[in-house]
């Protein structure tokens, strides 16, 4: 079984073109497990309006003491997508964006890599609000290094590009508080205790570009030197935590 989770939030937009490149690629015991933080536009009638069981929507209700602060849309994404991975039941697990497309024949790519690696990711193109391709063939080498050190310097995971085995994903939770990225914290984290790792260099998804992504895949981060120093520390404190734990168990 497959669950693909999605955080959504004031996604109307593009959220049915998403679903539906989705759900045409699942079978009819998969699920789709979407977590929505508090629209307030047409977000949830859509979805509604879809009319497919295998659809599943979970209200999440945001952590207002987040707002405002830096990287504040980063967190409350995290906190989202971990809310939706936790009303998951898949064996295997996918993670979606809200304004995204899935490329056909990406579910059954990634799912037969997933049989013997617990985390995949593949490579991506850009489009703009017309779903024309900015850039057909963005990492056509696998981004992700096996130095710890490396990959938080560049961070190369893009979790609407990424998909684990239930068993595997369930390592990276919970969530530490706050965490700025779920798809760094899961890709750094796995990658650190061993996991098997497969990247697919066709590009079998397509971003969305469109001036309101919570991360800049393709562009430079606007936050200041001092605040990606400061969260890098931060995060490698949440590491050693999350493993003392893991360790112990």
């Amino acid at each position: 079984m497959i669950s693909v989770c999605i955080a959504t939030y004031n996604g109307e937009k593009y959220i049915k073109c998403q679903l539906e490149s989705i759900l045409k690629q699942l079978a009819t015991d998969d699920e789709i497990i979407v977590s929505d933080d508090e629209s307030t536009d047409n977000t949830i009638s859509i979805i509604n309006n879809l009319n497919d069981n295998r659809i599943k929507v979970y209200n999440h209700k945001k952590d207002k003491s987040l707002l405002g602060k830096t990287a504040a849309s980063f967190m409350l994404a995290s906190d989202n997508f971990e809310n939706a991975i936790n009303h998951s039941k898949g064996d295997y697990i996918f993670l979606a964006d809200q304004d995204d497309i899935w490329v056909d024949g990406r579910v059954k790519k990634m799912q037969s890599l997933l049989k013997t690696n617990g985390m995949v990711m593949c490579n991506f193109s850009t489009i703009d609000g017309n779903n024309d391709i900015i850039i057909k063939n963005v990492r056509p080498k696998n981004p992700v290094s096996n130095s710890l050190l490396c990959n938080m310097l560049k961070t190369p995971f893009l979790g609407c590009c990424m998909a684990f085995q239930r068993e595997t994903l369930m390592k990276a939770l919970p969530f530490p508080k706050p965490c700025i990225g779920h798809d760094f914290w899961i890709g750094c984290l796995l990658l650190k205790i061993g996991t098997t790792y497969s990247y697919i260099d066709t590009p079998l998804h397509k971003y969305r570009v469109h001036g309101h992504n919570v991360s800049p895949t393709v562009g430079k981060s606007k936050n200041s030197i001092i605040f990606k120093i400061s969260y890098r520390l931060k995060f490698l404190c949440q590491l050693k935590y999350h493993l003392k734990k893991l360790n112990k168990n």
